[in-house]
């Protein structure tokens, strides 16, 4: 019995792929619980079809794991900027960058959608809530092309480079 339990957890991790899908983001340096908790959303979020996460969407459009830019904000300032994830995508429905922020209630999310080679964003989809937000993710970028195999996108992605900075468009 003890080994049926066992085999059943290893497969169902297999399955999940909840530990495997992880960003390649060193979170001890990170101070802000608020952008802690929007990379574990990246990470876990399954898309509409169940078949993905949020990170494996991205990395089917583009993404490189090795170029993330992160906006570390102090969590107690008030009106402050806000944290936010930055990831260069390539779809046919969108070649460029895609912003994940907290929108300016901090109730819900945003999503901007930038072009390459301008800094002012063509899409924003503001007051996204957390159930909505694989989807509307997949919908503004997915053009349903899997860069990665079935067998790799639950392995981990084997990069700990992630760019820290004020790089982001403004809130």
């Amino acid at each position: 019995m003890q080994n049926a339990i066992k085999t059943f957890v290893s497969h169902q991790e297999v399955l999940d792929g909840f530990d495997q899908a992880k960003l390649p983001i060193d979170r001890d340096s990170i101070r802000s619980r608020r952008l802690l908790r929007m990379i574990e959303l990246v990470e876990v979020l399954r898309t509409p079809d169940n078949q993905r996460s949020m990170w494996q969407l991205l990395l089917d459009a583009g993404a490189n794991p090795d170029f993330i830019l992160m906006r570390d904000c102090d969590d107690d300032v008030q009106n402050g900027r806000r944290p936010a994830i930055q990831v260069r995508v390539n779809t046919c429905k969108h070649r460029g960058f895609v912003v994940l922020g907290y929108d300016a209630d901090d109730r819900g999310f945003k999503l901007l959608l930038q072009d390459e080679g301008t800094s002012i964003a063509r899409v924003t989809v503001e007051k996204v809530n957390v159930r909505k937000l694989a989807e509307v993710l997949e919908d503004l970028v997915d053009d349903g092309t899997r860069r990665l195999p079935q067998a790799t996108t639950n392995n981990a992605v084997s990069s700990n480079a992630a760019i820290q900075g004020d790089y982001l468009l403004r809130p």
